[in-house]
């Protein structure tokens, strides 16, 4: 009967520090994967750091281009309407050049007319 109980304690014993060795294990593995999350948290810390700067600057630039097309287009709208208001004008006084022409020459055939009869 005591062999009996001193093989049962044995092998409980056996089991439990093989159960503790597991956990040994899971723990070593537990402390290496946090190692690698924390150098993983400050790497992206490191990258991330200047982040809202670079995004404000780069808001602000964005901005600033945006203005100065806004600019750009209302200065070529201007140069569209000088230049559309010019060729109207050419137009203008093309055509009067041409009704002007036109009845100076119907003045000077006036003259020339033939007068035979």
């Amino acid at each position: 009967m005591v062999t009996v109980v001193v093989v049962i304690n044995l092998a409980l014993a056996l089991m439990l520090l093989f159960f503790a060795w597991v956990m040994w294990q899971v723990r070593s593995l537990l402390a290496q994967l946090t190692d690698s999350l924390s150098t993983y948290e400050r790497s992206i810390h490191a990258g991330l750091r200047d982040a809202p700067t670079a995004i404000t600057t780069t808001r602000v630039s964005i901005a600033q281009v945006q203005q100065r097309s806004l600019l750009q287009d209302l200065q070529l709208l201007r140069i569209q309407q000088v230049l559309t208001l010019l060729s109207i004008g050419q137009q203008i006084w093309q055509s009067s050049r041409f009704v002007r022409r036109s009845r100076f020459f119907k003045k000077a055939l006036a003259q020339y007319k033939y007068k035979g009869g």
